[in-house]
């Protein structure tokens, strides 16, 4: 299935390869990267035994650390799926530094503002307590991803003048199906044919924007695909 014509964003991928750059916005690129992102960070720190607090400042530190030692040098598309990147960076930077140490750090240079109200919306989200933090990591990431679909798709609608139209259906679309279609048509004038066939337009619509979300994390078709299995592993957990 290929994504329909549509303007979007610069890439996540573009945004990796220009952070390496030795340019001027090279910065801005980065954070622009990482506030997209982080959440999983915290969803894993959090699964793993860490406080809040502490999963808050450890994230910090290691987004700091991207930028201080310059490890995006070694980042390209041809190497695989960001998701992973992240994930085994954050590791290591738990196995290589201690909080005490990176304290001065980040408290000095602080790469990626992660506010209070940031962090208790997403505490919101996380998995039950008992769920392994590579399960929370992945389905907090899978989260993100349809996020950010659901919000392109409502960007959408909203610039074709079709607001009402994606605010009467859109519920449907992750799940609250306890409206009925007759009901849905009397409230948007149409019949209830049409509402199917336009349910079924926006989750087709949905479908091609996961799709091009995931695109741009990973680095070929072939990880596409596989990237999208292991999401669909995800989401019917």
């Amino acid at each position: 299935m290929s994504v329909g014509p549509v303007e979007f964003p610069v890439t996540r991928w573009s945004l990796v390869l220009q952070a390496r750059r030795d340019t001027a916005g090279s910065r801005e690129a980065l954070e622009t990267l990482l506030r997209a992102y982080w959440p999983p960070l915290l969803a894993f720190l959090i699964a793993d035994g860490q406080t809040p607090e502490d999963a808050r400042d450890l994230v910090q530190g290691f987004l700091a650390r991207l930028l201080e030692r310059n490890d995006l040098e070694h980042v390209a598309p041809e190497n695989g799926r960001f998701r992973s990147y992240l994930l085994a960076g954050l590791r290591n930077h738990l196995v290589s530094e201690t909080r005490r140490a990176n304290a001065a750090k980040r408290g000095a240079g602080a790469l990626v503002s992660l506010e209070q109200e940031d962090v208790t919306s997403h505490l919101a989200t996380l998995p039950a307590p008992g769920v392994n933090p590579e399960t929370a990591y992945d389905r907090q990431w899978a989260r993100l991803i349809l996020e950010r679909a659901l919000a392109r798709l409502r960007q959408e609608h909203a610039a074709q003048g079709k607001q009402t139209l994606y605010e009467a259906l859109g519920p449907a679309l992750t799940g609250d199906d306890s409206t009925s279609h007759a009901n849905l048509a009397a409230r948007l004038g149409l019949s209830p044919g049409a509402v199917a066939v336009a349910l079924h337009r926006l989750r087709r619509r949905l479908r091609e924007l996961v799709r091009y979300e995931v695109l741009q994390t990973v680095g070929s078709a072939g990880d596409l695909e596989a990237e999208m299995r292991h999401l669909l592993t995800v989401w019917g957990d």
